[in-house]
């Protein structure tokens, strides 16, 4: 059997690992769902006392949901930037970076109904907050959040659409989504096995080519397709088993730890850390400019940020796909945006002061001028090398 285990970088398996921490959260979703209660007077005692307390090993679940949400993130954010760094958005990797960008917003989308799950005072409010921000678009805006709450305000009929949306609809999206990601089905139709005297070996066949391509050299499937993978899947779980048994608090607020409670409100609220720089964005535009709100231009950057990551591949006009060390111009661009994505992450879990709000519009106004800017800058950097 042939086994080698040179150029092992853990960075490179994060995707695998991904997988892997989806499938701990399906599991120990079903588990939770089978004692939770989706309603507004009973969610908190359901999870706090039913599931911590009273359900048998009911902590060790939550703890791993939890944990494992937050690492998610952690890593989901590594990917992305990833990707970004080494130019895996063109030159047919294009459609696997518009399939990833919906798989980050349905991502998003059950993070942050599964926040707002335990009724606690953090989550609740940051509901609150989040979704009278919908009030701010155009048009619809007012129909959209009542749409969505399916109430004036935050009550049991939002937190039962909700737990619909994060136990059923957003799980099958994210399984199709992810399913299309890897190319599974491609996978399936091109790949054959062969057995020879030096071990289990993998090959591609080019069935759907137009062309007659030589055939590629099969690398050894045991060291490449098994044996890494299960490495750097080992060591995580190493590191998510010792976070979930004596560092389980990095996944819990201690603000969230109260029931909701409507008439008291906290004075600062914030969402989980993942959301923290789309909060600082959306606040950071606390003035009016002439007769448009700081809101509108909140929602804006927003959305301007978020269409900026969707269209890398057209907003990108360097034709070459490699790394960003070897991109001067592009270099500092993305060390710019990552310098952006922490400055707003830690601004917005401060409490608002004047300080914060004029920082969190220098970075917010940043980080929108880089993608602006992105379409010029990397069309100078092409005619810089040529």
């Amino acid at each position: 059997m042939n086994v080698k285990l040179s150029n092992f970088n853990i960075l490179l398996y994060t995707g695998t690992i991904m997988v892997l921490l989806c499938l701990l959260l399906l599991v120990s979703g079903i588990f939770l769902a089978m004692h939770y209660i989706p309603d507004a007077a009973q969610a908190f005692e359901s999870v706090h006392t039913t599931i911590m307390h009273d359900v048998a090993y009911g902590w060790l679940w939550r703890s791993m949901h939890a944990v494992g949400s937050t690492l998610f993130f952690l890593l989901l954010y590594i990917h992305l930037l990833g990707m970004l760094y080494f130019g895996f958005y063109k030159h047919g990797k294009t459609k696997y970076w518009y399939n990833g960008m919906v798989l980050y917003f349905c991502c998003m989308v059950i993070g942050f109904t599964g926040y707002v799950l335990p009724m606690g005072q953090m989550s609740y409010w940051a509901a609150q907050v989040i979704t009278s921000l919908l009030e701010y678009i155009p048009g619809a805006g007012e129909d959209i959040m009542l749409w969505v709450r399916g109430d004036f305000s935050v009550s049991g009929i939002t937190l039962l659409r909700f737990y619909t949306l994060h136990i059923v609809v957003m799980p099958l999206l994210i399984v199709i989504m992810v399913l299309v990601h890897v190319d599974f089905m491609k996978w399936y139709a091109t790949t054959k096995l062969s057995w020879n005297r030096k071990g289990l070996h993998v090959s591609k066949e080019e069935r759907f080519s137009k062309h007659a391509l030589p055939p590629k050299e099969s690398k050894p499937f045991f060291s490449n397709a098994v044996l890494k993978p299960l490495l750097a899947c080992t060591l995580f779980l190493a590191f998510f088993f010792y976070c979930v048994f004596f560092q389980s608090s990095i996944a819990f607020d201690a603000l969230n730890l109260t029931p909701a409670n409507p008439s008291d409100t906290p004075a600062h609220i914030y969402p989980e850390w993942y959301f923290l720089w789309m909060l600082q964005l959306l606040k950071s535009f606390f003035f009016d400019i002439g007769f448009i709100k700081g809101s509108y231009i909140g929602m804006a950057s927003l959305v301007v940020v978020n269409a900026g990551l969707l269209f890398m591949p057209l907003l990108d006009k360097n034709p070459r796909r490699i790394p960003a060390h070897q991109r001067p111009y592009f270099s500092v661009w993305f060390w710019a945006l990552v310098l952006s994505l922490v400055a707003l992450s830690i601004l917005g879990k401060l409490p608002t002061t004047e300080l914060t709000l004029w920082l969190g519009f220098v970075f917010s106004t940043l980080m929108m001028v880089l993608f602006i800017v992105l379409p010029f800058l990397s069309q100078k950097e092409t005619h810089a090398k040529s």
